[in-house]
């Protein structure tokens, strides 16, 4: 399906959506159509779909009137006891192999915010060790990511034992998710626990850090993000943060 296609099915299905709740498809007219929609229309889509569906309704299409819609909301960071439910199975896994697979990736994803791909690559020369402090350096950007405990300790260990490839060393594919996701998708244990994803491993990370004050600019290069308004779709988990990206921009200014 062309951008051009996607677009238009995204408007009908908007249409619709208005037409049959009663609601305007022009945002001048009912500002709240478009969020409506999103919540109740499309409660069916991941939220990667959700995030296409808004930028598309943001973009106008057919109801061009300039209106701005929120970011897609990020992934719900965990709290403690889902931290340490994670922990618990990364433990308990049924072979060394996969302990160390699940140990490297929640303490990349959950200590240094590393995304899949960026996970896939780390090496264990990549773990950095000096004046009792651990780094890692993501090659793919190269940037230096501070980690603190209990990450730390876990990828220091794993780095000193193992100088190649730290999660799933004899895989030679290295550019795709599904390298990430498979482990994340079985990691054993009780169905009812909670599960690991990725995407709010880094959303932890991202929002332990906003409730720190950890300074924005700082926070950015971390995560590799661009600007510091990419951190608003997090900082609405941290009421502590600034909750606009103006109010974003005053926080880093302020901080340099």
């Amino acid at each position: 399906m062309t951008i051009g296609q996607r677009d238009a099915s995204v408007l009908r299905r908007f249409e619709e959506f208005c037409a049959l709740e009663g609601l305007t498809c022009d945002p001048a007219l009912d500002d709240g159509a478009p969020e409506a929609f999103l919540a109740i229309g499309c409660r069916d889509l991941a939220p990667h779909s959700l995030g296409t569906y808004r930028s598309t309704l943001r973009r106008g299409g057919a109801p061009s009137t300039g209106s701005r819609f929120p970011a897609s909301p990020a992934p719900m960071p965990y709290d403690e006891a889902d931290l340490a439910a994670l922990w618990s199975r990364a433990r308990h896994q049924p072979s060394r192999a996969r302990i160390e697979n699940a140990t490297v990736l929640l303490a990349t994803t959950l200590g240094a915010g590393l995304r899949p791909r960026e996970l896939a690559h780390l090496r264990g020369s990549d773990v950095l060790r000096s004046n009792g402090r651990v780094r890692v350096r993501v090659d793919l950007d190269s940037r230096l990511v501070p980690v603190e405990n209990p990450c730390a300790d876990a990828l220091a260990t794993l780095g000193d034992q193992c100088r190649g490839y730290l999660f799933r060393p004899g895989a030679t594919m290295r550019d795709t998710k599904n390298l990430v996701g498979e482990i994340a998708a079985t990691l054993a244990g009780d169905r009812d626990e909670v599960g690991l994803s990725c995407g709010r491993c880094r959303s932890t990370f991202l929002c332990a850090h906003l409730a720190l004050n950890t300074p924005l600019g700082e926070l950015c290069t971390m995560a590799g993000l661009r600007d510091v308004e990419s951190l608003l779709r997090y900082a609405r988990h941290v009421p502590s943060a600034p909750q606009t990206k103006a109010e974003l921009r005053a926080r880093a200014q302020r901080q340099r």
